[in-house]
């Protein structure tokens, strides 16, 4: 039987970062409600910190989804939590920079504003995969003493390989006696996304970021249609590679 793993599109979010791209609120709307039809697991909507805008399209999103996960991106900031409160999402994503004299006081600080809020929350190592594990596993045991599980581990930098996915995952997930359920963010620097992302649900991760076409900041993200096209024999991933490529050509139509 093959292994369940699930997508998380961050087309919204991450994938509007793509040099000249700007979607309308209509597009964005649009886009999420294609990713829902098609069955996405997950969808990051955005980050309502940037603009009034991008607020109401999220809020817009979560009164339109039908059976997605809807989560939004924060930045380590109160003020930036206090906002996507207001989105009421199912979760509140924050990322996280790996510096221990900023982060522990910042992070107890958001992770009790979201537990006030009844909203779920995830967290997002940024540049998991050059940071000192001792540092994440000092941060991952305050996230699981919040009922923080879902950690994120970005590769920020996109200098990550398969090898180093699977070393730093497995020995990270060792560490905290498998209590954490984990997902990779994957950029494509070095034309590695896609093998780092099946390395990481290979060697445990549950979640895989993914957007529509691989866009994203410089050299984009993991694609959706082909991870799940290359690793379909291996894992459900909810969809269909044939249903994954059809998406695509439709949210094409919508750009």
């Amino acid at each position: 039987m093959k292994q369940r793993r699930y997508l998380l599109d961050t087309t919204l979010r991450d994938g509007e970062q793509s040099p000249g791209l700007c979607f309308t609120s209509e597009q964005k709307i649009k886009i999420a409600a294609l990713l829902d039809l098609y069955g996405v697991h997950q969808i990051e909507a955005g980050a309502p910190a940037v603009s009034k805008q991008e607020k109401e399209s999220i809020i817009k999103i979560m009164e339109n989804r039908k059976n997605a996960v809807i989560s939004v991106w924060s930045r380590l900031v109160p003020s930036d939590i206090e906002l996507a409160i207001d989105t009421r999402p199912d979760i509140i994503h924050i990322g996280v920079p790996l510096n221990k004299d900023l982060v522990i006081d910042q992070l107890k600080v958001c992770l009790n504003l979201i537990n006030k809020s009844g909203i779920s929350a995830s967290v997002g190592f940024i540049n998991a995969f050059h940071s000192k594990m001792e540092l994440m596993i000092t941060i991952a045991k305050i996230l699981l003493d919040f009922g923080v599980a879902r950690i994120r581990f970005a590769d920020t930098t996109g200098t990550a390989s398969p090898s180093l996915c699977h070393r730093t995952l497995k020995d990270f997930s060792e560490k905290l006696g498998g209590r954490a359920e984990l997902g990779i963010h994957a950029h494509n620097d070095l034309g590695m996304a896609m093998a780092n992302t099946i390395e990481a649900a290979k060697s445990g991760c549950l979640y895989a970021d993914v957007t529509i076409n691989g866009i994203g900041e410089r050299a984009g993200n993991c694609d959706l249609a082909q991870l799940v096209y290359a690793s379909s024999s291996i894992f459900d991933w909810g969809i269909t590679a044939s249903a994954a490529k059809k998406l695509q050509k439709e949210i094409r139509r919508v750009l």
